[in-house]
């Protein structure tokens, strides 16, 4: 932080108790001090001869508070005797460091036996063969951008960001793509996100197709739940469209592919419980307002599976980390390749003979 900015803020006042923060986010003691430990020497500033810095602990606090709460920068300002603007800098700057120390805890896994690991949760939780992963879109409103960007004002009427995710069958986040303007397709944030290209090179260790059981000899590619919103490809496979007959294969599978994307919906609406900042509009243009959706993601799961072994959390070279991207828009074609249905009808068909309504 600059010396401008410094003598700018009020006398930082005596350090701030973690408490209350903690109990808003359901965060124990130990968690608390694992963060402050991880980041402290990253966002500490300086004493000069007209201030005292804010400590890192009170930079922690404040954000943490910002996140949990989503209450205003002037609001935070009176809470703890910081400056508004000094905390509309530091929230970001927080979030950065967050994103970096814990990006572990939101990785696709590195291995075949990971990504059989997240398949075969699929198919025992959700009777769904072959998934290895949700993936779904949320907007998140923000405040109407410097020099109006239109493109940033959704379908619903309001600015935001589009939060992609893929997420496991225990509502996990496995990976985030934050930054999509409001305006563009879900499908087009799929097609822009880092690992997009890692699928379509089959660079991800994702194990290669396989048969159902041994009556069946088509290969089946383990593949993303998605919705009809993104494009059906090689490792992204969606419902049956059109007005399908009862009990039939495709409604069989229609119906048993919308209950294995529960977990999506399940980890949305665990985030947005936790962090309160999801349901107001976040004050900061898009770019830091992405930092500050990544970091509630990467606290959400480091919250939930802080002990998870290093192997599930996955430190594989080439697993793409998470990313803040501003994509274009993509189009789709209306219908899939004819192997792609022919795989999609077998799994079907699967699902009919082995009774997965039941």
């Amino acid at each position: 932080m600059d010396n401008s900015t410094v003598s700018e803020m009020p006398a930082a006042s005596e350090e701030i108790s973690d408490e209350t923060v903690r109990e808003l986010l359901g965060m124990s003691e130990e968690d608390f001090n694992y963060l402050l430990n991880e980041i402290s020497g990253k966002i500490s500033r300086r004493d000069t001869f007209m201030r005292k810095a804010f400590t890192a602990k009170e930079r922690l606090i404040v954000t943490l508070r910002f996140l949990a709460t989503g209450e205003s920068f002037m609001a935070l300002a009176s809470l703890y005797d910081i400056s508004a603007s000094s905390i509309r800098t530091i929230i970001p700057e927080v979030c950065e460091c967050l994103i970096k120390s814990l990006k572990r805890y939101v990785q696709f896994p590195p291995s075949e036996t990971g990504w059989l690991r997240v398949s075969e949760a699929f198919q025992d939780r959700w009777q769904f063969p072959h998934a290895i992963g949700v993936i779904d879109a949320r907007h998140v409103k923000i405040r109407k951008p410097l020099h109006t960007d239109k493109d940033y004002l959704n379908y619903k009427g309001f600015y935001s960001i589009v939060l992609l995710a893929v997420v496991d069958a225990s509502a996990n986040f496995m990976y985030v793509c934050v930054g999509g303007k409001g305006s563009i397709a879900d499908g087009g944030m799929l097609r822009n996100a880092s690992y997009h290209s890692k699928f379509e090179h089959h660079e991800l260790n994702v194990p290669p197709p396989a048969v159902l059981d041994e009556r069946h000899a088509v290969k089946i590619p383990y593949m993303l739940l998605g919705d009809k919103s993104f494009l059906f490809t090689e490792y992204c496979i969606r419902p049956f469209g059109g007005h399908l007959k009862p009990d039939s294969p495709e409604s069989t599978f229609n119906y048993r592919m919308s209950q294995a994307r529960t977990p999506a919906a399940v980890a949305f609406d665990g985030l947005c419980s936790r962090f309160k900042i999801f349901g107001t509009i976040i004050n900061l243009q898009p770019d830091k307002a992405g930092k500050v959706v990544m970091a509630a993601v990467y606290l959400f799961n480091f919250l939930r599976r802080k002990n998870t072994t290093e192997e599930t959390l996955g430190c594989g070279k080439g697993v793409p980390d998470s990313s803040y991207i501003l994509p274009r828009l993509q189009s789709k074609p209306i219908k899939p390749a004819s192997r792609l249905a022919n795989i999609r009808l077998q799994i079907a068909n699967y699902m009919m003979e082995n009774g997965c309504l039941e």
